[in-house]
């Protein structure tokens, strides 16, 4: 058998090897993705939220009352305000808080103690000092502790 034969048979079934492989793992990676993907919407599909309102106070049913998405730094407490069409009994929900990218808080858990319908949820933020730290701020709601919405805002 002649050396310089064996060398590029070699070499075509070393990168044929490899483009399988390749292949292969590309392959494991979309359906791990995908079934991420389906595993989320599952833990989440109970619950149909609209988009995260910044509020200066809430009113009646928990409605944001002035909106805004930028806020004193004297002020006593800031609201991040989900609308919800639906929550199903036993959904958990939270707010994630950071300033200047970094998460700071977490608010308190809670959990719907039935369905609800048309509604709104309310976390807030409440100033313990004199004043809030100046920056950019952002809140992320968890539901049944994946993120779902996300909202920014600043103190000045």
């Amino acid at each position: 058998m002649n050396k310089t034969y064996l060398l590029p048979l070699w070499s075509k079934s070393l990168l044929i090897s490899l483009l399988a492989l390749v292949g292969l793992g590309c392959g494991l990676f979309n359906s791990a993705i995908s079934q991420r993907q389906d595993q989320n919407e599952a833990i989440s599909g109970g619950t149909q939220l609209g988009p995260v309102t910044m509020a200066e106070g809430i009113g009646g049913g928990n409605a944001p009352v002035g909106p805004t998405d930028s806020f004193s730094s004297s002020q006593d407490v800031i609201y991040a305000v989900v609308e919800a069409d639906h929550i199903e009994a036993g959904t958990s929900m939270f707010a994630r808080w950071y300033r200047d990218g970094q998460p700071f808080e977490d608010s308190a858990e809670i959990v719907a103690d039935r369905d609800y319908d048309n509604t709104y949820v309310e976390f807030h933020l409440e100033n313990l000092r004199d004043r809030m730290d100046e920056g950019d701020y952002s809140v992320q709601i968890f539901v049944n502790g994946n993120p779902v919405q996300e909202a920014s805002f600043t103190v000045e």
